[in-house]
């Protein structure tokens, strides 16, 4: 058995998973980012750079 990843715009995706179903093959979809996790990562990446003094603290007015 071989395992492979593959990559498709969100319109092709049906197609393909049409095709790959008639050949009786496993289909792993990954969960798609939600908004609430990039907001994380943009706060993370902002902290990242306070501490490393790229960019000012934010203060209350910053709110």
């Amino acid at each position: 058995m071989t395992t492979f990843t593959v990559q498709v715009k969100d319109s092709d995706a049906e197609i393909l998973l049409t095709i790959l179903k008639k050949f009786k093959a496993k289909v792993i979809e990954l969960p798609k980012e939600s908004e609430l996790t990039q907001e994380i990562a943009m706060a993370l990446k902002q902290v990242k750079q306070i501490q490393s003094g790229e960019i000012e603290s934010l203060s209350l007015k910053d709110i």
